[in-house]
């Protein structure tokens, strides 16, 4: 079985219930996913019409590895968070991690708890030995995020692609490995408990 597909199974942390999108989401799903100032950032495209979001929509409702974020004090989606097919390792058991996040609900860690939830999950139950994340340059919200829950620098891709809005940018590499999982789960597992 494809490790993507055995990610089944809520996961909820102090403020966050990650789970399964549903058909009723996509209201909320399009109020961020058509944000320019979230998706340019996050290496999206913008989803700005029907036409563009609805597949996408139907696509992350079958991905096993992707989960709306929804508050648990108000019920409504903020965000998306996804595991993906790391596509820097091979032959290793690994998982890259994606996201975006409302921007009304920027600057309250909302993404650092669903991101280490997702560490944990990736570590725990899917005993991959390594899961790495990325940012474009310019995106400094993410930077701030990867480092606070304790990812590792690795390297930077110069000129490593051509943004939505035609801009070419530099992606920053971070890396977490199983062997350093105890130590990392001692540390930073207060964001999710």
């Amino acid at each position: 079985m494809d490790l993507l597909q055995r990610l089944r199974g809520d996961m909820e942390t102090q403020r966050l219930r990650l789970r399964r999108w549903k058909q009723r989401d996509f209201k909320e799903y399009i109020s961020f996913m058509s944000d320019p100032e979230v998706m340019i950032p996050a290496g999206a495209r913008v989803l700005d019409t029907l036409d563009k979001a609805m597949p996408v929509f139907h696509h992350d409702i079958r991905d096993d590895g992707c989960f709306a974020m929804e508050r648990k004090d108000a019920g409504e989606v903020i965000g998306r968070i996804k595991f993906q097919t790391d596509m820097r390792r091979y032959d290793v058991p690994s998982l890259s991690v994606g996201y975006e996040l409302r921007r009304d609900c920027w600057g309250n860690g909302y993404m650092q708890e669903a991101l280490c939830a997702m560490i944990l999950r990736a570590f725990e139950k899917e005993k991959v030995d390594v899961i790495g994340i990325s940012h474009d340059s310019e995106n400094h919200r993410s930077r701030r995020v990867i480092e606070k829950c304790g990812f590792q620098y690795e390297g930077t891709v110069h000129h490593a692609r051509r943004r939505a809005d035609g801009k070419i940018v530099d992606d920053l590499y971070y890396y977490l490995l199983r062997e350093d999982f105890p130590a990392w789960k001692t540390k930073f597992f207060s964001a999710v408990s």
